[in-house]
């Protein structure tokens, strides 16, 4: 909760801050946020006094619900397990490894295609990046490459399972220029198919128009094709032969080149060492990056072009690694297009597998018939659907919209009234068992077109968390300060309910409980010999003489210091990422030497206390431990500590400020790109 109210309070100051300063030019950021606090207004002070206001005294209530008490216990089970807890490929089934099981696995995956790395090609990569930010003049909000551990899901839908169990190698560290690259791909990528029209879907209802608008649909039938490991087969001479062929269409400059291909320099991560791909370890298209659909969406332009030559634009369509098209004649008329198309992809380097010559085949998550001229829902395996259960802890608007939501889309993949009817029926059982009463209606999108066109706004949202145990109208509570505050005033031209609005967003879902889960076995082992050996405390004289009670080695903590003087005790929360005694040694130093007085509200305050000649205590303790930024999240849960614990704090001599909840994060400048430039 303190989180969203900080990012609202940072969006509604720049934007009040625009206004006042009409003649403040903007740049191109690529959508990275300043780093920079935004400036504190008097304009919104009392409005942002009442909503921190509104934060501390938030009341909650006891929730008694089977189905949340149920999930309570699952998770506590999840969290008391001694395995791993490994995802499937392509279903929901979950399956528990030991850590030794699950690292041989992920061990052999690793090391089938990658190789170790040095730390100092990684640091040059960082380099060419930082290089790159700085002519965009975005260095000082770009971090610097995400190093997130790999991992894998199991393939159970192989004929090998449970015999050889396959893995799916999941890398999700990555660039962040690749934010800029995903920008300059996504405007080639429209630009080309605008003067290509060629059939690039990017969703089912894209593929569903086409397949209406195909003629003669009883004399045709269909290939379906699939590019093996597309992502990571798309090579640097297959991407630049694919840029020679777009200049035609598009024209990159050298600039937007660097920028793809620096980005292009991948890495996996294991035990926080670096990993580089045996062969194409300057270029390597992971399917984490950024703009990894982007490229092969591009890629996959170039490869259609080929195709269209042996069979008519109109009848050919890919969706990133997925493609279908209709051909018309006899049995080795089609095997020779089938034959031409795998010489197509054998000249890119790719793999292919492609099945003809049939009338009907299933396509995404719709399933296409060319004599009935018919479309219906198609589920992978005959799963059954699973949905939100209507107990769960999710925002009421989310679980009243959700029968609507079902209905419209297996109406959209339903060709008529009909198929809907014969085809609801699993997802109709699907809805009543996870305990809604409502049935399923036939309501396709297309019968909609009587909508009114509403004017675009610029809207603020704010998006607190929800919670069934939250007894607090916080929606309710958050627009009557908007009314209270904006009303009445000039600001109510540019703030007020049209301009403002507020939605509710989700806690921690089940797959964050169970990635917790795995990270929190596996740090065990990844531990370095030299964090096994840290102590808690190296004072001399032993804990007796720490002033934190045999914890001063203690990192990423946020600690409270009490100040016991004559009549009056006042206190002060801060944090330290590294060790608390370090912090300890900074405080010292303002409290003896009075250059340093301003240092902090607390060596301002012991410095008032000296200057009266008051004798004074100071006591120190740990409120709580969390960690400090994380470029992966993008979130500093140490800072975020430390500001829940000065808005929650009932002591009324507290020394920090309110407006502390706005302060920058000091633990994010390490990793910015400003901090690596080329020497």
């Amino acid at each position: 909760m303190v989180s969203k109210v900080e990012s609202f309070i940072g969006r509604l100051r720049w934007k009040l801050f625009a206004i006042q300063n009409p003649g403040m030019t903007s740049k191109n950021s690529y959508g990275f946020n300043t780093t920079n606090p935004a400036p504190q207004l008097k304009e919104l002070k009392m409005f942002e006094e009442d909503l921190f206001a509104m934060v501390k005294n938030i009341q909650f209530r006891p929730v008694h619900n089977n189905f949340q008490s149920e999930l309570k216990e699952t998770i506590k089970d999840i969290q008391q397990h001694e395995e791993i807890i490994v995802k499937a490929d392509k279903t929901r089934n979950l399956y528990k490894l030991t850590v030794a099981e699950y690292k041989k696995l992920l061990d052999q995956n690793i090391t089938t295609d990658y190789k170790k790395a040095t730390v100092t090609k990684l640091n040059n990569v960082n380099k060419e990046a930082a290089e790159i930010a700085l002519d965009l003049d975005i260095d000082d909000r770009v971090d610097q490459y995400i190093q997130s551990d790999a991992f894998i899901t199991v393939k159970d839908h192989k004929e090998s399972f449970p015999g050889r169990i396959e893995c799916r190698l999941i890398n999700p560290a990555k660039s962040n220029i690749g934010r800029i690259s995903k920008q300059i791909i996504s405007e080639a990528v429209l630009s080309i198919k605008n003067k290509t029209r060629s059939n690039q879907w990017i969703n089912t209802s894209q593929v569903i128009d086409w397949f209406k608008n195909l003629e003669n649909k009883s004399s045709l039938a269909f290939l379906k094709f699939d590019i093996v490991a597309f992502y990571p087969s798309i090579t640097q001479k297959l991407f630049n032969t694919a840029v020679s062929w777009s200049k035609q269409y598009h024209n990159f400059t050298e600039q937007q080149l660097d920028i793809i291909r620096n980005c292009k320099k991948s890495f996996l991560f294991l035990e926080r060492s670096p990993w580089i791909k045996k062969c194409n370890e300057n270029f390597d298209v992971t399917m984490g990056a950024y703009d990894g659909a982007e490229v092969a969406e591009f890629v996959g332009l170039y490869i259609l072009s080929k195709l269209e030559k042996i069979i008519p634009q109109e009848n050919i369509g890919l969706y990133r690694d997925d493609g279908l098209c209709v051909v018309q004649g006899s049995g080795p008329e089609i095997e020779k297009i089938r034959k031409k198309m795998f010489s197509i992809f054998k000249d890119c380097k790719l793999k292919v597998t492609i099945e003809g010559n049939v009338t009907v085949t299933e396509f995404l998550d719709v399933y296409f018939d060319l004599r009935k001229e018919s479309f219906k829902p198609y589920r992978k395996n005959n799963e059954i659907p699973v949905y939100i259960n209507a107990k769960s802890n999710h925002p009421r608007s989310i679980k009243k919209e959700l029968p609507k939501m079902i209905g419209k889309r297996v109406s959209n993949l339903s060709c008529s009234r009909e198929v809907f009817e014969n085809e609801s029926k699993p997802y109709m059982d699907a809805l009543h068992q996870a305990g809604y009463t409502e049935s399923l209606e036939f309501n396709p999108s297309h019968q909609n077109n009587d909508k009114k066109k509403t004017r675009s706004r610029k809207i603020i949202w704010f998006n607190p968390p929800f919670s069934e145990t939250v007894k607090t109208k916080v929606a309710e509570k958050f627009l009557s300060l908007i009314d209270k505050h904006f009303e009445k005033t000039e600001l109510r031209k540019y703030f007020n309910r049209s301009t403002i609005k507020v939605s509710y967003s989700c806690m921690t879902n089940i797959e964050a409980v169970l990635s917790g889960h795995n990270k929190k076995l596996l740090s065990k082992t990844f531990k370095s010999n030299q964090d096994k050996n840290v102590k808690d405390c190296n004072c001399r004289g032993g804990t007796k003489n720490c002033v934190l009670n045999g914890k001063c080695l203690s990192k990423g903590v946020v600690y409270k210091a009490e100040v016991l003087s004559t009549g009056m005790t006042a206190s002060y929360i801060g944090i330290a990422a590294n060790s608390f005694k370090e912090r300890y040694a900074n405080h010292k130093l303002s409290f003896n030497n009075l250059k340093y007085e301003y240092n902090t509200s607390l060596s301002k305050h012991i410095w008032g206390l000296k200057k009266i000649n008051k004798p004074f205590k100071i006591s120190w303790s740990i409120v709580s431990k969390a960690k400090p930024y994380n470029p992966a999240a993008k979130m500093c849960n140490l800072c975020l500590m430390e500001k829940t614990c000065i808005l929650l704090s009932e002591d009324a001599n507290l020394l920090n400020k309110r407006s502390e909840v706005m302060n920058k994060c000091r633990h994010r400048e390490k990793f910015l790109l400003r901090k690596c430039y080329k020497t």
